[in-house]
């Protein structure tokens, strides 16, 4: 719903006056281009660490990269893993995700065990 009255002009003449700026421009290749490099950069961390990738090692940019990391959650290229042990959140790009990168998917790992801490010796 608008709350338009007489001497407003059109929104949609304000909005290509204002996307003409060089600073929304910007922004709007920002928004174009950082689900690929957050995509790209879950796959590469992934591929090396072989495990899941937590969050603290995204560097989420705030509200964009949060926004963007919910989208490729919601379109199946990323999957929220449900226990992590350091990280409040940890991500695994899905078969879909790494063949939109161009790779190839890995198999499919096996669930970890949690980890039984070492006895030390007094």
């Amino acid at each position: 719903m608008t709350n338009k009255t007489a001497g407003q002009p059109e929104s949609s003449g304000v909005e290509a006056t204002l996307s003409a700026l060089g600073p929304i421009e910007e922004l709007l290749g920002e928004v174009r281009t950082y689900p690929v490099a957050l995509l790209r950069r879950i796959c590469d961390l992934y591929a090396a660490r072989e495990a899941s990738v937590p969050d603290y090692a995204l560097h989420l940019t705030p509200y964009l990269g949060e926004t963007t990391l919910r989208a490729l959650i919601e379109g199946g290229y990323v999957e929220l893993e449900a226990q992590t042990h350091m990280a409040v959140h940890a991500y695994i790009p899905t078969p879909s995700g790494i063949a939109l990168m161009g790779g190839d998917a890995p198999a499919k790992r096996a669930a970890s065990k949690p980890s039984v801490p070492k006895k030390v010796k007094a």
